[in-house]
C-alpha cells in the first residue's frame, strides 16, 4: 500500500487525529492505526509518519516473539512492584499468588492474555533522529502499556503516554528505570 493510498482510507477527526483499520501480520489481523497530524487544519500523514507505518507492516513474523518476552516481563514487573490482592496459599509467595490468580504460566500465556488495542504514530517524531510506532497494548495484568518500535525494530515497552524522545540515546531506557526501581 502506497502513501496515497493510505492517505485516501484515513478518517480524519476535528483535532487532526487520523483513524486507519491496516492488516498487520505479526498480529494477522487488521489493527487500528491512530495517526496524530501536525496540522488539524489540513491534516496529513508526513514522509517520515508513511515509513514508519511501513516499519510495522515489514515487522519479520519473529517480532512475535520479542513482543511475548516482553508482555512476560510486564507481567513480572507488575506482580513484583503491585499487589493485586491475589492471597497465597500455603508455600506460595505472593508473586506466585498472582500469576496463579492470573492464570499466567508462561509468556504465551502473556501474550493470549493481552490486547492490542491500536498503534499509534505521531508527527512529533519527524523532528527525532529515529522513527517511533507505539503498540497500544492491555496487558495481561490490566495495564496499558507501550510496546515501542524505534526505526522497524521492537527495542522496549513503557507505560501508555511514554515520551518516545527518550529512546534516541538508550533504547532501553525504560527497562533500565524499572531495573532500578526492582533494585530499590
Amino acid at each position: 500500500m502506497n502513501k496515497q493510498e493510505i492517505e485516501n482510507k484515513i478518517n480524519w477527526d476535528e483535532y487532526g487525529i487520523g483513524y486507519v483499520n491496516i492488516y498487520v501480520t505479526i498480529f494477522d489481523k487488521e489493527i487500528e492505526f491512530e495517526l496524530f497530524s501536525q496540522d488539524d487544519k489540513n491534516p496529513s500523514i508526513s514522509d517520515t509518519m508513511f515509513t514508519t507505518i511501513e516499519d510495522v507492516l515489514n515487522l519479520p513474523t519473529l517480532s512475535i516473539e520479542k513482543i511475548k518476552d516482553l508482555l512476560w516481563e510486564e507481567c513480572n514487573f507488575s506482580f513484583t512492584v503491585a499487589d493485586y490482592g491475589c492471597e497465597p496459599k500455603d508455600g506460595e509467595t505472593i508473586k506466585e499468588a498472582h500469576f496463579r490468580e492470573f492464570e499466567l504460566n508462561d509468556k504465551q500465556d502473556a501474550l493470549a492474555k493481552s490486547n492490542v488495542k491500536g498503534i499509534q504514530i505521531h508527527y512529533e517524531s519527524d523532528k527525532l533522529d529515529g522513527r517511533y510506532a507505539e503498540i497500544k497494548v492491555e496487558t495481561a495484568t490490566d495495564n496499558l502499556i507501550s510496546i515501542i518500535i524505534k526505526n522497524g525494530k521492537i527495542i522496549d515497552y513503557d507505560d501508555d503516554g511514554t515520551h518516545v524522545g527518550m529512546f534516541e540515546k538508550d533504547e532501553k531506557n525504560a527497562h533500565n528505570n524499572r531495573i532500578k526501581v526492582l533494585n530499590g
